[in-house]
């Protein structure tokens, strides 16, 4: 499951618990989406409370296929637990070619200033 915590422009934060499911993939989908092309810097936070994975397992080699961006994320922060960030940080490494951050939950408001930072004047994407 999962909670949107902010939605502006280029600008995602996510708190994900538990599983996410097949329903809240198609329901990310398009935040995703929508977040990668409404901004020349679009971010992902990407904050776990709990998080187990998925439901099935094999929903993260759907979302592998299925996301197939022309844009990419210029940073992903990702918060939460060793163990949590084991599970997503794969994945994301997978998916996305951005900048990420990891941070433990006792560091959320250095993970909310880095996600927030001004941009720099042009875009800058990492190199793969």
């Amino acid at each position: 499951m999962y909670k949107i915590l902010s939605n502006q422009p280029g600008r995602l934060a996510l708190l994900v618990a538990d599983f996410i499911t097949v329903d809240d993939y198609y329901n990310l989908r398009p935040l995703l989406d929508t977040a990668l092309h409404s901004a020349p810097f679009p971010r992902l936070y990407w904050e776990m409370e709990y998080f187990r994975g998925w439901q099935p397992e094999e929903l993260w080699r759907d979302l592998q296929f299925d996301l197939t961006v022309t844009a990419d994320f210029a940073r992903i922060v990702l918060v939460g637990t060793a163990g949590t960030l084991a599970l997503i940080t794969p994945v994301m490494q997978t998916i996305f070619r951005a900048e990420r951050r990891s941070f433990s939950p006792d560091k959320k408001p250095l993970a909310w200033d880095w996600f927030n930072e001004v941009e720099p004047a042009l875009p800058v994407r990492p190199t793969s």
